[in-house]
């Protein structure tokens, strides 16, 4: 990146100490390009990126309902059906094919920044803006329109090695601080077209989500010097095995363990996480790093990932849902390089039906509270009593 990009104080915040750190609030958005602005009040970064206003839309309110197994192999309007209409591939693992998103959030990093105007001196004003640049792609998982996870272990396996691959390849650029990777299956999803796809978004600030998330597992550490991850598997497989009867366990590998969270913001969501801690760093394995999982790690959580997808999707006959994989952020960069992050964070993926209960509405947009009528000890049974694909240790 150049050298005109602003710093960051520790808590994610521009910084206030350095004068060409602040952008002109006054000056008009561009009609081209992304933005980054800070909201003082509420602590978040929002992406202003008029361009993805833009993009084909295929999901409608008619389309709520309809299943990924209902639909065609092959649909001719369908953009990711027809290689020619998207853009160059940077990336290909079997089936699977990576490619620039066409409506990015962020400018595409390999293009120099657009120059903003700095105000030499607006101490008085909070408004702040920076260019929104970095990489955002798309993760084509198959060629066939009404492909799913659920019903294909090997998709599961080609996209955590499209994540793992694509978010180490952003992570060499200096401009990088974080990577989001994400899938939104159907249209409560959020999903604009039904083909099945997955995004990576790296950007040059964390965002808060990231750090609240960090924190807490960093708070918990200097007040019990242990890892709170590491509490909450061993508290769960105990429950799991002295109460089997309100176990919140889904599933359980040697390596990874699927539970429904005990305080879940919605029904059936499904957390995955790892078992091992900061002892594998010796085999250059980071528990806190997606980036930096093995072959055979990453085989084996694609293999409970597909199972939990497979119960879900039987349970709740293919519903909407959001998948993220929620890694550090980028370990040798800003604050972050001052931590040994696998002490007290670790990587998961979390998987959340969309069913319409536990949507944001006006008490948890007013409170900050999620309402939920399902109790997670009764969701993970009810998974838990979907035939299983994988056998349980």
């Amino acid at each position: 990146m150049t050298d005109n990009n602003p710093s960051f104080e520790s808590d994610g915040s521009p910084s206030r100490h350095q004068d060409q750190d602040r952008i002109n609030s006054t000056r008009v958005l561009e009609k081209t390009g992304s933005v980054l602005r800070y909201d003082d009040m509420t602590g978040t970064w929002v992406v202003f990126a008029r361009g993805r206003a833009e993009r084909p839309r295929q999901t409608t309110t008619a389309s709520l309902k309809e299943k990924t197994s209902e639909m065609p192999a092959f649909v001719s309007g369908c953009p990711f059906c027809n290689t020619d209409q998207t853009p160059k591939t940077l990336m290909r693992h079997n089936q699977m094919r990576v490619v620039p998103n066409k409506y990015p959030a962020v400018d595409p990093m390999v293009v120099s920044p657009r120059k903003s105007t700095y105000q030499p001196d607006c101490a008085a004003s909070l408004h702040t803006e920076t260019p929104a640049v970095g990489f955002h792609e798309v993760v084509i998982e198959s060629p066939r329109h009404n492909a799913h996870m659920a019903h294909d272990v090997q998709q599961c396996r080609d996209l955590l090695h499209a994540f793992r691959q694509r978010g180490k390849a952003h992570h060499i650029n200096d401009g990088i601080e974080h990577t989001c990777y994400f899938k939104n299956h159907g249209a409560t999803a959020g999903a604009s077209l039904h083909h099945p796809h997955a995004q990576i978004v790296s950007t040059p600030v964390v965002p808060i989500e990231a750090q609240r998330l960090q924190h807490l597992a960093l708070s918990y550490f200097q007040k019990h010097q242990s890892s709170l991850y590491e509490r909450v598997i061993q508290e769960e497989l105990a429950l799991h095995f002295d109460r089997p009867d309100v176990s919140r366990i889904v599933e359980v590998t040697q390596h990874f363990l699927a539970i429904v969270p005990y305080a879940s913001m919605g029904p059936y969501v499904v957390v995955i996480f790892p078992r091992f801690g900061d002892e594998l760093l010796s085999e250059k394995v980071d528990c806190s790093d997606f980036t930096s999982t093995s072959d055979i790690l990453l085989e084996e959580c694609s293999e409970i990932l597909h199972s939990c997808l497979y119960r879900i999707m039987t349970l709740l006959d293919d519903p909407c849902f959001n998948l993220v994989v929620q890694s550090s952020p980028v370990s040798s960069r800003g604050v972050q390089a001052a931590y040994r992050t696998a002490a007290f964070f670790r990587w998961h993926i979390r998987i959340t039906p969309r069913l319409g209960a536990g949507a944001m509405a006006g008490f948890e947009l007013g409170s900050g509270f999620f309402s939920n009528s399902h109790m997670p000890e009764e969701d993970a049974k009810e998974l838990r009593d979907i035939k299983p694909l994988i056998l349980n240790e």
